[in-house]
């Protein structure tokens, strides 16, 4: 089994953890803004980044712009030919995954599942490719990646699920990490920037209630 993260360079997968980070305005804005707002601006710009997705395999003009602006950081299986099958990219997915997370959870258990990912899948990737050695049987992850995804998951989940009132409780962030990273190991074909929040988020949940 080939690991996606390999076709692309080092320095293009560290871009795109980067991306990642940028990416916590998210849950940010889910505390701060309160979850009917924040549906109102999430559930459209998952349909947008949907329908952009649909447009560069349609539109000649979307598929070169979007071609120019990301290909470098995009992966192979990411950019589908012009008239070719529709391809969910990651940044889609994740955008999907924030609205879905918004709708299910309560909001310290959607931001806080969000962070993990956010954080934690961009510390896999990058130490995974780096220092991983002890691969799991039959797939790309490593302990050592997994490892890096439950110490920087539950590090950056803290401040977004703990601190607000009504918070998730450190033992249930843990055991949420520690979820994320399991489910972000297993070979599941679901694009794991949706699986791993609403895993870790359903587990948080009931350990909550």
């Amino acid at each position: 089994m080939s690991d996606p993260s390999l076709t692309i360079s080092y320095s293009a997968e560290l871009k795109r953890k980067a991306i990642h980070l940028g990416a916590l305005v998210l849950p940010a804005g889910i505390l701060v803004l309160g979850r009917t707002v924040a549906l109102w601006i999430l559930g459209p710009l998952a349909v947008f980044a949907l329908v952009c997705d649909v447009l560069r395999v349609r539109v000649n003009a979307v598929h070169r712009f979007i071609t120019w602006l990301f290909a470098p950081i995009m992966r192979p299986e990411e950019q589908p030919p012009f008239g070719g099958p529709v391809v969910i990219n990651g940044a889609t997915w994740m955008c999907v995954s924030a609205a879905l997370c918004t709708f299910f959870f309560p909001e310290p258990i959607a931001a806080a599942a969000l962070a993990m990912l956010m954080v934690g899948d961009g510390a896999a990737a990058v130490v995974g490719r780096r220092y991983g050695r002890t691969r799991y049987p039959s797939s790309p992850k490593s302990v050592e990646g997994s490892a890096a995804f439950f110490v920087t998951g539950l590090l950056a989940a803290i401040p977004f699920g703990m601190l607000p009132e009504e918070g998730v409780t450190l033992p249930a962030l843990a055991i949420g990490a520690a979820t994320a990273a399991i489910v972000e190991a297993l070979p599941i074909p679901l694009n794991d920037n949706v699986r791993v929040p609403l895993v870790a988020g359903a587990v948080m949940l009931l350990l909550g209630s």
